[in-house]
């Protein structure tokens, strides 16, 4: 839990103590009280007579009628303070911000320091009312201005502090540490005693080196910040905070008595000024809970989290951490339905104020602020994990609410932009496309331009541009009812004769029993939903580490057989085949009582699981690709509900085969690659060396696509098709065409960079390569977050016939982030992908097959992917060649369509 407290400065501080995440600022109405107390009145406390003293000082300054003034924003300034230090922000005080903004500029101008406090009251009064997310242009703003008009100054600290402020509302931990070391750089030169400015920088400091796992540098910023709020004012009541500061951090060490005791001192310092019923001393309560509970006496925990959940100030992130917390504690203490219940509380909390922000965030504020979210669920998946037999639907249906938000919200974004015609959007996304390719050039060569202060600059610009077009198409809003979706929807959804697997990486908390500790397990669950059955049944897959172990193994016998030449297939198919029996009995063989005979199972991979082809998993002697049950994934429960908006687009787009302009693909070494190799469509890579790979010429993609071409024409003649390769396959060509055709089909050299570029969006990280590329870089590569800014919503299946098009960062509950992600926003409704690096001329008899089944068979994509991956296992085992499933299992389709659902074709007959 931790407190905020803004407090005057020269304008007005917020102060921050962590030790779950429990700021208490704001009013929220939306949000029901979680018990029946209600506040004491304002004349009850010394803070409310300050509220009244700076209402009246207010009132003073407008009868003498001299307009807009600097002491009228000042006067202003003080009442907005007082409300917020007693917790009270409500519609008033937002209107009094938006007040103080427009007199600061009329009396001192928008460079003043007037206008920069305006700023920051602006930003902290929307982070009071839950509106994290608008504050933040606020806040930049005003540190903007005073780092360049009051470098070294007290406005300068106060502006840093509020944007690390904000910054850690929405998880921007970069961003939060960025700003506050700034105001520290300031407070800890010679000069003015900025002792109280630097307690209160330290307290957001502490939480930010907590969050970012630095547990000991948090403590000692905890320690220093109290002993300089003690040199400094050690009587003023907002020491308390401090003391609290400093209790999380004994509490999350495990020294209870120590933590005790600062707890109580923090609690007496508050209550004095701000009563006992206050949301300060609530806020303290919750944190003495939180020792109680881990102390194993429930008897005094419980009742403190009920007194700390009866704030009605708290913002509503914080209020869900506090439900988190009791449910974690019930869990421990043998509660077990409240602490479910407690749980999804939190959860729905955290994904409706989720909702709310992510609106107007750019993507990687958005991914930041997605991990930040109330950890509820992690509590009820546990419970359920070890008490099956309790209820479990309501549970499922927060599973499924909760999938996958950051693409649904992306995606939502993605088709009001398209909707969208106006010259200012078409303008803003043409400064945004400028920004991502300046960003992504800066990342390949730091060292020549300016190294991470230049990468930093440079996304900021990107990322405003992005909020600005978020803005625009913020107000729009959809698919309520499949996002309010659950059991019994997905039940009715289900096609005849099938079954819904749902795997779920969580965090497994301790259940009936003390827990101290708070260490979290990793581990997978599974629910399986059959349509005719009113119940989800959960099954324990056990901790995450033996899974994904197996897991890795797979994909190294994988790689090694791609690199290998040939050398060692049966060696490298053994080790596969034991990596893959040990992940089957893991995630497999557990499911098969539930998923019995179902002719179709539709998988919902999570966390490992969806690097993994469930048709490769060992049977026996043979595959599980050579049962009759067909094994389709999707990226969300969501998928099998959402319904689609006719767009009409006909033909096929053939695209690929670029003239790259070398011979060879040497991607890392200057050893002369293997046979194989040569020919994999491939290049994982550091930033800094894709701009010295040269990509090899393809000869199978020339092949490939000429060959898709025949078919198309043969059973689709009705419809046209357009064969794009050599030095016409450019990326301007692409994103040229690519919108106007209902298939796509690309096959070229694909690329994944590592994880160590500066940029934090992963979607920068990942893209195609088109012709030119060793020519020109900037005007060949195209990225998967360009990829997702197309209008593909008229595309119905798209096939990326290149090397690890399926992976990319993976993300627990948000699936993999990469190019299958980026095609899916872009609104392609089916992908077909690749889950390793794959032979040229393999996956073109792959693909033969493919088209085979979808336009001659009418396969749906579960039936022709599936069907396909058989066929090319079944002939290399006729010709007696290596049956590794590097060779036939590394494509595997994403995605559903409705019309699909009873396997009919989307061919055009």
């Amino acid at each position: 839990m931790r407190l905020l407290i803004p407090v005057a400065r020269i304008s007005h501080i917020i102060a921050l103590v962590p030790a779950l995440v429990l700021p208490c600022l704001a009013q929220q109405p939306a949000t029901p009280a979680a018990g029946n107390a209600t506040a004491p009145a304002a004349e009850a406390s010394e803070a409310g007579q300050d509220i009244a003293a700076a209402r009246a000082k207010l009132a003073k300054v407008e009868a003498a009628g001299k307009g807009d003034t600097v002491e009228l924003a000042q006067a202003l300034n003080d009442l907005i303070s007082t409300q917020l230090d007693d917790s009270r922000a409500s519609k008033e005080t937002l209107e009094l911000a938006e007040r103080e903004l427009k007199v600061a500029e009329a009396a001192a101008g928008k460079r003043s320091k007037a206008y920069v406090a305006a700023l920051s009251d602006a930003s902290e009064v929307r982070v009071a009312l839950g509106r994290h997310a608008e504050a933040r242009p606020y806040a930049e703003k005003a540190l903007e201005i005073a780092q360049k008009e009051f470098p070294d100054a007290e406005e300068g600290i106060n502006a840093s502090d509020e944007l690390a402020y904000v910054c850690l509302y929405l998880n921007d931990l970069q961003c939060s540490k960025h700003a506050e070391e700034a105001a520290i750089a300031i407070e800890r030169k010679p000069g003015p005693d900025h002792d109280w400015d630097l307690a209160y920088t330290l307290s957001t400091y502490a939480e930010v080196l907590r969050r970012m796992g630095d547990e000991k540098g948090s403590g000692a910023a905890a320690e220093e910040c109290l002993a300089a709020a003690l040199r400094s004012k050690p009587d003023d009541p907002h020491v308390g905070v401090f003391e609290n500061s400093l209790g999380s951090h004994y509490m999350r060490a495990e020294d209870f008595p120590h933590a005790i005791v600062h707890f109580n001192a923090a609690s007496e310092r508050l209550s004095k000024t701000y009563g006992p019923h206050s949301a300060w001393v609530m806020d303290v309560a919750g944190n003495l809970a939180s020792v109680y509970s881990r102390s194993g006496d429930f008897k005094q925990a419980w009742p403190k989290y009920e007194f700390a959940l009866q704030n009605r100030n708290s913002p509503y992130d914080d209020r869900a951490d506090q439900h988190a917390d009791f449910a974690r504690s019930l869990a421990s203490g043998g509660s077990l339905q409240r602490a479910i219940d407690e749980a999804l509380v939190a959860s729905r909390m955290g994904r409706e104020s989720f909702t709310l922000q992510a609106r107007v965030l750019p993507e990687r504020q958005v991914l930041a602020y997605a991990q930040r979210r109330a950890k509820g669920l992690d509590t009820a998946l546990s419970v359920v994990a070890r008490h099956p037999d309790l209820p479990t639907a309501a549970v499922y249906d927060e599973m499924v609410r909760s999938r996958a938000l950051v693409a649904d919200e992306m995606a939502r974004r993605q088709r009001n932009l398209n909707a969208s015609n106006d010259a200012e959007t078409a303008r803003l996304i043409s400064e945004l496309n400028g920004a991502r390719a300046d960003l992504l050039e800066l990342e390949r060569h730091p060292e020549k331009s300016g190294g991470d202060a230049a990468i930093f600059a440079a996304r900021t610009r990107m990322e405003k541009i992005e909020r600005e077009l978020a803005e625009r198409v913020a107000v729009v809003h959809e698919d309520e009812a499949v996002n309010s979706a659950g059991l019994e929807e997905l039940r009715h959804a289900l096609p005849p004769h099938s079954v819904l697997v749902s795997y779920w990486a969580f965090s497994r908390r301790v259940v009936d029993k003390v827990d101290s500790h708070h260490f979290d397990t990793p581990a997978y669950l599974a629910v399986v939903v059959q349509p005719e059955s009113p119940n989800a049944r959960v099954i324990d897959l056990g901790d995450a580490k033996p899974i994904e172990d197996a897991v890795n193994r797979m994909r190294a016998s994988a790689n090694a057989e791609a690199h290998g030449g040939g050398v060692g297939s049966a060696r490298n198919e053994r080790a596969y085949r034991e990596a893959g029996a040990d992940l089957r009995k893991l995630v497999w063989d557990p499911l098969h009582a539930s998923v019995g005979s179902a002719e179709l199972v539709i998988l919902v991979p999570d966390g490992m699981l969806d690097l993994v082809p469930f048709a490769s998993l060992p049977d026996g002697a043979s595959y599980l690709a050579e049962r009759k049950q067909v094994i389709h994934t999707i990226s969300s429960e969501r998928d099998l509900l959402t319904q689609y908006q006719p767009v009409h687009r006909s033909g096929l787009l053939a695209f690929g085969s670029p003239q790259f302009d070398v011979a060879q693909n040497n991607l890392a070494q200057n050893t002369p690659p293997p046979p194989s190799a040569e020919r994999l469509r491939n290049a994982s890579i550091p930033c800094d060396a894709l701009q010295q790979v040269e990509f090899g010429p393809l000869e199978g993609a020339a092949l490939e696509l000429r060959e898709i071409d025949s078919t198309w024409h043969r059973w689709n003649p009705a419809e046209p098709a357009a064969l794009i390769t050599g030095d016409q396959a450019t990326r301007a060509r692409f994103l040229q065409d690519a919108p106007r055709y209902r298939v796509l089909h690309v096959a070229t050299h694909a690329f994944v960079l590592d994880r160590r570029c500066g940029d934090d969006n992963p979607l920068l990280h990942s893209g195609l390569v088109f012709a030119g590329a060793n020519r020109d870089r900037g005007a060949s590569i195209l990225t998967a977050q360009e990829i997702a800014s197309l209008d593909l919503s008229g595309v119905e299946w798209a096939v990326l016939s290149a090397c690890n098009t399926g992976t990319g960062v993976l993300i627990d509950g948000e699936g993999v982030l990469g190019l299958e992600r980026a095609f899916r926003i872009a609104g392609a409704r089916n992908v077909v992908m690749t889950l390793w690096p794959v032979d040229d001329r393999i996956t073109a008899r792959f693909m033969r097959h493919l088209y085979g089944e979808r336009l001659e068979q009418h396969a749906s994509t579960a039936e022709a992917v599936w069907d396909s991956t058989r066929k090319m296992l079944d002939e290399r085992r006729a010709a007696g060649k290596s049956t590794h499933p590097w060779y036939w299992a590394g494509f595997v389709g994403s995605g559903w369509d409705p019309d699909e659902s009873a396997s009919e074709s989307l061919a055009r007959k």
